[in-house]
């Protein structure tokens, strides 16, 4: 039979609830007492049951990580997982529990963000891959516990946003591929439903059309995928007029266009300059090895999770905090 509080109750000639309260630190129970309680506890090899704790504190010590939009990205080419590992060992080193959501931005007949946070009685709340087109933004920002979104602008009482400068990305690649010549400038562009790929082509357009350099046949939409870079690339070399510098939206668009121009029988980087955005490691291998904007992955996981627990230990308010990319020049670029 398992080592019980009635049994430690015993021992000391108290009742069970008194053993309990000892257990879980009350103030109102003497330290002598305490010291004792714990003394026997360890002895007969007694362990408190953690999730009982937990109740009678009214503390769930868990926090609820929401990992959207996987139904529009592979698992494998999603960037979102260069966050969860991150966030995972940020949140155990704070002894907290981790509850990660995997589901569909789509919830028309599903439960609510706000109500699945409230029904697992999570203390706080990180949202990575929300999109625009979903319908649960606007409850979001009522939402009453501490919440962090990452790439995804909503304000709200308890909501602080975490993201990356993609206008500053994008116009580093712009200055440095304009420094070295480039004019006739390609872009391969992410979906459309989600903030950071709007950005970073809005910022390119804006750019090339102050120089007068914008031309809408050098555009092609992908969608973060390998295949999407490739088939974009070969529509883009489908013609006598083409591009001699392309800038993919992600790295893993950038890998897909770099096989597309191979295969045209071009160069990189003497026919064509190639840039793509996220700076995954893999680009550093490729040959040529691949000019990139790094995002902080890192830096920006973390602090999601310092920003969260701020706001849950210490009251503090919500705040919204920009990284600024680096770019990162290698053999692709001319």
């Amino acid at each position: 039979m398992k080592p019980s509080i009635k049994e430690i109750a015993k021992k000391l000639n108290v009742a069970p609830s008194t053993v309990s309260r000892a257990l879980n630190d009350k103030h109102d129970i003497s330290q002598t007492l305490k010291d004792k309680v714990n003394t026997i506890a360890k002895e007969i090899g007694y362990k408190k049951n953690s999730i009982a704790a937990r109740l009678v504190n009214q503390k769930s010590n868990t926090i609820g990580l929401f990992f959207l939009s996987r139904q529009n990205i592979n698992n494998e080419e999603n960037t979102g997982f260069k966050y969860v590992e991150i966030i995972l060992d940020k949140i155990k080193d704070k002894n907290y529990d981790l509850i990660i959501f995997s589901i569909d931005s789509n919830l028309k007949d599903k439960k609510k963000y706000i109500d699945i946070c409230s029904e697992r009685q999570v203390e706080g709340a990180i949202f990575i891959g929300l999109e625009d087109t979903d319908e649960n933004t606007e409850l979001l920002r009522n939402i009453d516990i501490p919440t962090v979104i990452l790439e995804k602008r909503v304000s709200g009482k308890n909501i602080s946003y975490i993201g990356s400068d993609n206008e500053y990305g994008i116009n580093s690649i712009l200055d440095y591929l304009l420094e070295l010549g480039h004019e006739n400038i390609g872009f391969i562009k992410g979906p459309d439903f989600i903030e950071c790929s709007k950005d970073r082509f809005n910022t390119f357009y804006k750019r090339m059309n102050s120089l007068n350099l914008y031309k809408e046949k050098f555009v092609k939409s992908g969608n973060f995928r390998l295949e999407s870079g490739y088939e974009s690339t070969k529509d883009l070399l489908n013609s006598k007029d083409i591009p001699t510098a392309i800038i993919a939206s992600s790295d893993l668009m950038a890998i897909g266009a770099m096989k597309a121009i191979k295969e045209k029988g071009l160069k990189i980087p003497e026919d064509i300059s190639l840039v793509g955005y996220d700076g995954f490691d893999i680009g550093s291998f490729l040959s040529p090895s691949l000019t990139t904007v790094l995002q902080d992955f890192k830096s920006m996981g973390e602090k999601a999770v310092e920003i969260l627990f701020s706001m849950i230990v210490n009251k503090e308010k919500s705040i919204n905090m920009v990284f600024k990319p680096k770019l990162i020049k290698r053999e692709s670029t001319k």
